[in-house]
């Protein structure tokens, strides 16, 4: 049963990177959003940190979706409710507890009468409002405090940029802006402020001040200069924060807090909708999986909070760089406290971007593409040990790899997987007759992402080049 109402105010314009297509096929809606008429992205115009703007393509000549949040709903609302599940699209859930004999008691308005429902698994995605966090689990926040102030322009009969499918993202002194396109002549355009420096009031104030704020860019302004502007801006909290666990009641009351209810990164991330529907994927597959195999049901617990720490940790660093680029350019005011940030490291979660710069695993990369016969050997003292991981719709424990550098165990890199790479290794004596190895005993990978699996396993104390 899925309880939902009709967001509050104005929808936000989202945009949806090409990444997102994987899981949206992974869970069966690919077919109907590229059916839903969504603009489809090229990629992003950018001026970070610099008077120079950049275009910025996707990968591979990849697409991505430029859409209205309402929009999106509908079509997954939809496709939710042709899945077989039980929609409610009018219910305002009150209050979720625990019951003696195990579960939650669900009680929800709808339409003017308060019902309520029993269920052994409640997962609550209720995003900002957070329907757990009032019941008890705390909630702090995890950077300076956000005010998004949004607002809707249109121009006839197109906005005469060089590509108009772009999201344009600018940084400037007081915040950053952005524009997302919602049709041929329309565009939503953002401004994020901190209101401990920006005076952010209602009604015209909050007008003025998103006017001033858009006069302090240059690329935005152009963009708007000979545009209409359409209504009225409202504001929105965009302000960073983690609840105290995504995983309540272990045993008991069986509730998992999934998407922006269980945290929320700062907008500048550009993955927020991606984050919230992975966190709701694997919540279900968790869920699913202790109610086929109850035996898995602690380590799929343990697996999804890991999960939702490793996610924000890495979307967190990729806000830190991307701040910091910023202060350099824009030394004071909103970017004072933005960057610089610790963020702790996933030892299960590895930070790939942060490998491709390790001294050790150049020093691998180096070393194997200088020799022409690779005699590889594991490590000896490289223990297995079994992690939960995702197959297909379940949580099953898989062997890792447990070495110094990973002390929580590791088996994937990019997709390559380090358990096969570590067997069919000293079999082989040169890296092509390696690569067709592993592709024949595992789903195939790149030659790139075969090649950067190789380097770590090298300098991480997996496997080693003997004489």
């Amino acid at each position: 049963m899925l309880l939902t109402r009709p967001a509050p105010g104005p929808p936000l314009a989202e945009s949806l990177t090409p990444s997102c297509a994987k899981l949206l096929a992974q869970i069966g809606v690919l077919d109907a959003i590229n059916r839903a008429g969504f603009v489809r992205s090229t990629g992003h115009t950018v001026r970070w940190g610099t008077d120079a703007e950049r275009v910025e393509r996707f990968a591979d000549g990849g697409l991505g979706w430029q859409l209205s949040r309402a929009d999106l709903d509908k079509v997954l609302l939809r496709e939710a409710k042709a899945a077989g599940a039980l929609v409610h699209r009018h219910a305002s859930v009150r209050a979720v507890t625990a019951i003696p004999r195990g579960g939650s008691r669900i009680s929800y308005e709808e339409r003017g009468r308060v019902r309520h429902i029993d269920a052994p698994w409640v997962i609550d995605c209720t995003g900002r409002s957070g329907i757990m966090s009032r019941s008890g689990s705390a909630r702090a926040p995890t950077g300076p405090r956000t005010i998004a102030i949004v607002g809707t322009w249109e121009r006839r009969p197109h906005w005469h940029l060089a590509d108009e499918s772009h999201t344009h993202v600018e940084s400037y002194p007081g915040g950053w802006a952005w524009s997302v396109p919602l049709s041929r002549t329309r565009r939503q355009v953002t401004v994020m402020l901190d209101p401990s420096r920006t005076d952010v009031a209602r009604g015209s104030r909050l007008r003025l001040t998103y006017k001033e704020e858009l006069a302090r860019t240059t690329m935005i302004r152009d963009m708007t200069e000979r545009a209409k502007f359409l209504g009225s801006p409202w504001a929105r909290d965009a302000s960073p924060y983690e609840s105290a666990g995504s995983v309540r009641g272990r045993g008991r009351d069986r509730v998992l807090v999934a998407g922006d209810a269980a945290s929320f990164v700062d907008p500048l991330s550009s993955y927020g909708v991606k984050k919230a529907m992975a966190s709701a994927w694997l919540a279900a597959i968790v869920v699913h999986s202790a109610l086929v195999d109850p035996a898995i049901e602690g380590p799929a617990l343990e697996f999804f909070a890991a999960r939702e720490r490793a996610m924000v940790a890495g979307l967190r660093r990729q806000l830190d760089v991307l701040a910091r680029e910023a202060a350099s350019a824009h030394p004071a005011g909103y970017w004072d406290a933005r960057g610089g940030s610790d963020v702790l490291e996933t030892a299960s979660d590895p930070d790939v971007a942060a490998l491709r710069t390790d001294a050790r695993v150049q020093a691998a990369f180096a070393a194997i593409r200088a020799t022409p016969t690779l005699v590889l050997r594991r490590v000896w003292n490289v223990k297995r040990e079994p992690r939960p991981v995702v197959r297909d719709d379940r949580v099953v424990l898989a062997d890792h790899l447990i070495v110094p550098a990973f002390p929580d165990g590791i088996r994937y890199i990019r997709s390559v997987d380090l358990t096969v790479l570590a067997e069919v290794a000293p079999a082989h004596q040169d890296v092509p007759a390696l690569f067709d190895a592993y592709n024949a005993a595992a789903p195939a990978v790149s030659i790139e992402d075969f090649l950067g699996a190789l380097a770590v396993a090298v300098g991480k104390g997996i496997l080693e080049i003997g004489g």
